[in-house]
C-alpha cells in the first residue's frame, strides 16, 4: 500500500495511505452515474410534463452540474465528491493544512488535462504518491480514510490485561488523535520536544490527574489508556 508524507501543524510527519487507483476510478464511476441519473431524470420529467426550457436555462440545468460538480462537492463536503464519500477517500493537503478554494480550483481546472488519454491515471500510477497532475500543481493528494490498523498496532505494543487506567475519559479521543500522539512520541527530529509539549498542553485541559507527570509520560499514559478502554 502506497503512503504519502503529510506534515501536521505540530511539525510531525505522518505517513498516510493514499487512495488506490481502483478506489479513485470507482469514485469517478459513481459520480458519473449520479450525474447521468440526474440528467435522465430531468429529461424524463420535462418530457412527461411537456415543459420546453429556453436554451439558456437548458445549458444551466444540464451544463452547470456536469461542469462544476467536483469543484462544488469538494468545497462543500470537505474534499469529497459523493463518489469519494462512498469510497471513503478525500483530498488532503501535503502540508497538513485544510485545502481551500485555490487548491480545489486548481485541481478542477486541470481535471480536463488529466482526463485526456488517461494522463491522470498514468501519472497516478508512476508518481508514487497517488497524485494526478491537478494534485501535483495544488500540493494535494487523495488519501484513504479507511482504518487498516488495529488499536494495538497504534501503540505497537500489547497493553496488559491488568493495566490500571489513569484517565477514564481517554476512550473519548478518536483513533486519528491517538495515531497523532503515537507519531509525535515516535518522532526523532529536532522538533520532537516542542511537539510533545504542545500536544500535551492541548490535552491537559481535557484530562486532569493528581499524579504529577511530565509531558511525554502524560501522552504515553493517555495513549495506553485509550487503547485499553477502546479494545475491551
Amino acid at each position: 500500500m502506497e503512503t504519502v508524507r503529510i506534515e501536521t501543524t505540530h511539525n510531525v510527519a505522518l505517513q498516510v495511505e493514499v487512495a488506490t487507483i481502483v478506489d479513485r476510478g470507482l469514485a469517478v464511476v459513481i459520480d458519473w452515474l449520479l450525474l447521468a441519473g440526474y440528467s435522465f431524470a430531468l429529461v424524463f420529467f420535462t418530457n412527461k410534463l411537456g415543459v420546453d426550457f429556453p436554451d439558456w436555462l437548458s445549458i444551466v440545468l444540464f451544463g452547470v452540474p456536469w461542469t462544476f460538480y467536483h469543484l462544488l462537492c469538494e468545497l462543500l463536503i470537505d474534499g469529497q465528491s459523493l463518489g469519494k464519500r462512498v469510497r471513503q477517500i478525500k483530498v488532503a493537503r501535503l502540508d497538513g493544512g485544510q485545502p481551500g478554494l485555490g487548491h480545489y480550483l486548481l485541481r478542477w481546472m486541470l481535471r480536463l488535462v488529466d482526463s485526456m488519454f488517461f494522463v491522470g491515471a498514468v501519472v497516478i500510477l508512476f508518481n508514487g504518491k497517488g497524485q494526478r497532475i491537478g494534485d501535483l500543481a495544488a500540493g494535494t493528494a487523495v488519501i484513504s480514510l479507511r482504518r487498516r490498523t488495529s488499536l494495538a498496532d497504534i501503540v505497537a505494543k500489547q497493553v496488559p490485561d491488568d493495566h490500571r487506567v489513569t484517565f477514564s475519559g481517554a476512550g473519548a479521543i478518536s483513533d486519528a488523535q491517538a495515531a497523532l500522539i503515537k507519531e509525535v512520541l515516535a518522532d526523532t527530529s529536532a522538533a520532537r520536544v516542542a511537539a510533545i509539549n504542545k500536544l500535551a498542553e492541548r490535552y491537559r485541559a481535557q484530562f486532569s490527574t493528581d499524579v504529577p507527570m511530565g509531558p511525554e509520560q502524560f501522552l504515553r499514559t493517555l495513549l495506553t489508556d485509550h487503547v485499553f478502554l477502546t479494545s475491551r
